[in-house]
């Protein structure tokens, strides 16, 4: 039998709405040796506390409420999905999401988690290849693997597989401990989770950002802490160290949870433009023009600071989420 170092599992996590734990389905693809042996996926009913669905979500996966009516809950998936992974480590594209989504679903429902290695293809990706961006079907085009569902939870985590099967080639190993040192991109281990120490999250209002009132999404972000860069960042990512501030409405998450994201990506993010900026990502707006963030970077920009005012399309681009 291969050692465990030669043996993972790549996984995919495609969740309910903007909430983390809000799992519906997930995709597992058991690697040994470099070769893939087993395959697993199922959809999910989302914990009870966060199970609505946003239009955003399901536009995205095309995965509905109705779809997950019969699915097995997460209790039961989550005992399938360690059992699957057989104390290995654990692969993803944007690992950061999929972990932070097996993590949260875990607290939602008061289980015990694991500590546990994994590895993110889309940090190896930039490491290793240079390509136009490292959203998982440029990444999969480059390898020559065809990606025919993207957004479905086994195509993802066959493409999160490949891609780390065509890297560990290139780099003549299929151990991730070896392929790691090669790549100057260590493992990462996540911290164990006990039920007796996890308090439960409140779940948010059922509906999508955009279906809250103004007043209550500006309260929520106005009162919600902003998360620190993660130290494990990839230093090569497109938002590593840069001050990265929100304007206007966002359609596929709360600005808390995009600060989360752009944090987990090395960003610095912030509430207000200053002379830090580096970054503007520019929503929608209430009244349809400018947003008083957007004219005070470009009162910046004027006086020769150099502020990036991108879409929230380019920011989903940034952080690896874009889709095809």
């Amino acid at each position: 039998m291969a050692g465990v170092s030669h043996t993972w599992t790549a996984i995919d996590f495609e969740t309910a709405n903007a909430d983390r734990g809000s799992v519906c389905a997930v995709g597992l693809v058991r690697v040994s040796e470099g070769r893939v042996v087993e395959r697993f996926s199922t959809l999910i009913r989302p914990p009870e506390p966060v199970s609505y669905f946003s239009r955003h979500n399901t536009a995205v996966h095309g995965i509905t409420a109705a779809d997950v009516t019969r699915a097995p809950t997460w209790e039961t998936v989550h005992a399938q999905v360690l059992d699957f992974a057989q104390g290995g480590a654990l692969v993803a594209h944007n690992a950061a999401f999929d972990m932070g989504a097996l993590r949260q679903a875990c607290a939602h429902t008061g289980q015990d988690l694991p500590e546990l290695s994994y590895a993110c293809t889309l940090a190896l990706s930039r490491r290793t290849w240079r390509l136009p961006d490292h959203r998982l079907p440029t990444v999969c085009e480059h390898i020559g693997h065809r990606l025919a569902q993207h957004h479905r939870a086994d195509a993802d985590a066959e493409a999160a597989a490949h891609i780390m099967i065509a890297a560990m080639r290139g780099y003549g190993t299929t151990s991730l401990p070896d392929l790691a040192r090669a790549a100057r991109l260590p493992l990462h281990r996540s911290e164990a989770l006990s039920a007796s120490m996890v308090s439960v999250p409140v779940a948010s209002t059922p509906t999508s950002p955009a279906g809250q009132d103004r007043f209550s999404r500006w309260q929520r972000a106005a009162q919600a802490p902003l998360p620190e860069p993660s130290p494990d960042a990839d230093p090569a990512g497109p938002l590593f160290e840069r001050t990265v501030c929100l304007s206007g409405d966002l359609a596929a998450m709360d600005k808390p949870e995009a600060w989360k994201r752009i944090a987990e990506a090395g960003g610095r993010p912030a509430k207000n433009v200053t002379k830090k900026t580096d970054v503007l990502v520019v929503g929608a707006s209430d009244h349809g023009g400018k947003t008083s963030k957007h004219r005070q970077a470009e009162t910046y920009i004027a006086k020769g600071q150099r502020i990036d005012i991108i879409t929230e399309a380019e920011l989903m681009a940034r952080l690896g989420m874009a889709s095809a």
